[in-house]
């Protein structure tokens, strides 16, 4: 049996005011040209379909066109909802999905049965697949409050009520099927993307799972949620195959796949690396004030997108520079500030101490200048109400 595993589309990112939807649409029609002439006889798709709960059209047309291309080809697929996707947008759709021999598991059940799917493949076998959608870490540690405890081992209580979908999945497994797993989830020694939601990452994604935690019936783990491709677990087979296009600067450099699983009931799986080659490719550049200019023409003929770092004394405010920059590189789609490295021993610099709304104010400062009194307000308040929720 030979699956195909991919995640991470991300439909509808904006970049920086830069709509990535067209290159994640190429990818896609790519991935399913792999998935057609590496005859997979499935597809796997382990969340994050799009970037938000309220995708555009065009976002959604490129989603969908890539399932209405898997049809043509006579192949069916299961995908879950991550954390970027509306569980319940997802959910309205399973039906026609299926239609179109696509298996949509969006919400948690209260049977975990319920959430395995199985697939029955054109050369006879049958696929398993325990399929666990993105599970709020808030929601989980909520519901194992109810169930009382200690109410301080918030990690604990996600690794907990993790572990009981897990092993509830493990049990969906058959004898004489190919039997696989797919989780939106973080895993113990997953390398991030050095992505510019670096912050976002530390500050919400602070529970994870031990590999310890997977069925060992597993023969193969699909998971989703991690842009930087890579194994995390050797037994069971565990793999992230990562985003479909480099997403933000954060990713710049990185080569992107997708996973094709070779496996036979009972025996240990193969996984093959499938590079993809859509997407443009970008790139940071990070210069002194003096030589911004020479740096950006050593670049040559470079047709990705461009971030550019300037380092300059804090505070410095340069007018004019972005179109500066654009001038030579048009394709530029950031110009930030950095301040020099002796500049950030500056008490006023320092982080330590600072609440979250200040170092906000802080970083909006060092990139941009002051932070309006709009973004300030909105900012405390969805700062406010996390705290709130978490306390609840």
């Amino acid at each position: 049996m030979r699956v195909l595993h991919t995640a991470d589309f991300h439909a509808g990112r904006n970049l920086r005011g830069y709509d990535r939807t067209p290159e994640i649409h190429e990818a896609l029609i790519e991935i399913a040209a792999l998935a057609r002439s590496e005859k997979a006889d499935a597809v796997l798709v382990s969340g994050d379909l799009f970037d938000t709960g309220n995708p555009s059209a065009d976002a959604e047309a490129a989603v969908f066109d890539f399932f209405l291309r898997l049809r043509d080809a006579g192949i069916p697929g299961i995908v879950i909802a991550g954390n970027h996707d509306s569980s319940a947008r997802l959910e309205s759709v399973t039906g026609l999905l299926g239609w179109v021999g696509i298996q949509a598991v969006a919400q948690p059940t209260a049977n975990p049965l319920d959430m395995v799917r199985s697939i029955e493949t054109k050369g006879g076998e049958t696929l398993t697949v325990g399929a666990l959608p993105y599970l709020s870490e808030r929601r989980l540690v909520k519901a194992a409050d109810l169930m009382g405890g200690d109410t301080g081992a918030w990690r604990q209580k996600y690794r907990e009520g993790m572990g009981f979908f897990l092993r509830r999945l493990g049990e969906g497994f058959r004898a004489g099927s190919v039997n696989m797993l797919m989780a939106h989830a973080t895993m113990d020694g997953a390398v991030p993307s050095g992505s510019e939601r670096t912050l976002q990452f530390d500050l919400t994604n602070q529970y994870t799972l031990s590999g310890l935690q997977l069925p060992a019936g597993a023969q193969y783990v699909a998971l989703g949620h991690i842009h930087k491709p890579q194994q995390i677990s050797e037994a069971p087979l565990a793999c992230y195959p990562g985003s479909i296009i480099q997403l933000d600067f954060g990713e710049g450099g990185e080569k992107k796949q997708v996973n094709l699983i070779e496996v036979e009931a009972g025996r240990p799986a193969r996984v093959h690396v499938l590079p993809l080659a859509s997407g443009r490719e970008l790139k940071t550049i990070r210069a002194d004030l003096d030589n911004v200019e020479a740096r950006i023409k050593a670049l040559g003929d470079f047709d990705g997108l461009l971030k550019v770092v300037v380092r300059a004394p804090a505070g410095t405010a340069l007018p004019g520079l972005k179109d500066r920059v654009l001038k030579l590189a048009p394709n530029t789609l950031a110009v930030d500030l950095e301040a020099n490295q002796e500049d950030l021993a500056l008490p006023e610099l320092k982080r330590e101490g600072l609440s979250l709304t200040q170092l906000y104010e802080q970083y909006y400062r060092e990139r941009r200048g002051e932070l309006p009194d709009d973004l300030r307000a909105a900012f405390k308040e969805a700062d406010e109400a996390a705290r709130a929720e978490e306390v609840a």
